[in-house]
């Protein structure tokens, strides 16, 4: 894993984002303190609502629709 200051990594920003696309992320040093640019992937909603249709269907849950239409709601 590279690293890198911040004054170094603004100046390579979009070099450095696009590594971080690739899979190569960058630790990046501020007053100490490290940070790290990677690449993020988003979750999938249909993977999310098949979680929260498996706990509505759960035995287990005591919970009433209106919350699962929250917790729904705040996933996205």
């Amino acid at each position: 894993m590279k690293t890198c200051s911040l004054s170094k990594a603004k100046s390579a920003l979009g070099r450095l984002a696009d590594e971080a696309l690739k899979g190569r992320p960058t630790v990046i040093v501020r007053g100490g303190k490290l940070l790290i640019l990677q690449a993020y992937d988003t979750p999938d909603p249909d993977a999310f609502d098949r979680l929260i249709d498996e706990g509505i269907a759960s035995e287990h849950s005591q919970l009433d629709d209106p919350f699962w239409e929250g917790v729904r709601t705040r996933g996205r």
